[in-house]
């Protein structure tokens, strides 16, 4: 990982709280306070988390099989020194 990049560790959204848009505000939160030239790394064993990291501009960098589980590894670039980041509400999917 490169220096200066961030990584989310452990974020998530109450069962009864999926598809309401709460993992969209709460990463959109996290985004936001990233600063411009810093990327974002992070991992998931959820596959249904890899769809809602895309649309925010992740992309796949690799897939590791853990026993039952497969743990995909993602990277979100940064945004260019001296240009705010993306908003990830901006994003359309």
């Amino acid at each position: 990982m490169p220096p200066g990049s961030w990584t989310p560790e452990f974020t998530g959204v109450r069962p009864a709280l999926t598809g309401r848009g709460t993992g969209r505000a709460l990463l959109d939160h996290v985004l936001s306070a990233v600063p411009a030239g810093a990327g974002v790394h992070l991992t998931t064993a959820d596959p249904s988390n890899v769809g809602l990291y895309r649309h925010f501009g992740f992309t796949t960098l690799n897939e590791t099989r853990l026993g039952p589980l497969t743990v995909t590894a993602m990277a979100r670039n940064p945004a260019p020194r001296g240009e705010p980041p993306e908003r990830a509400s901006a994003v359309t999917p």
